[in-house]
């Protein structure tokens, strides 16, 4: 299995203050995002699940409301899931 590395990339104001908040560093290593990026969504009641097609990454959430996340990156998907709980909640 080959590792791809994740360089951090300047995000928006909004999605650095929730990934502030859920306490997720974008330095951390690969696996420790993924599930740090998890349990936040599951902090703000999100069920999800991920695969891989042919575009990327895309992840789905099945709770509260379904939708389709997708990036380059399994945390790219999940960072667009979590930003969208916390836009939905107003936190």
């Amino acid at each position: 299995m080959a590792t791809l590395p994740h360089e951090p990339r300047s995000v928006s104001p909004n999605l650095t203050d929730t990934l502030r908040q859920a306490g997720i560093d974008l330095t951390a290593e690969s696996g420790a995002r993924r599930d740090r990026l998890h349990a936040a969504i599951a902090r703000y009641e999100g069920y999800c699940d991920w695969s891989v097609d042919y575009t990327g990454w895309v992840v789905t959430l099945h709770f509260p409301e379904e939708r389709t996340f997708s990036g380059g990156t399994l945390e790219d998907g999940l960072m667009g899931c979590l930003t969208w709980l916390a836009q939905r909640s107003g936190r």
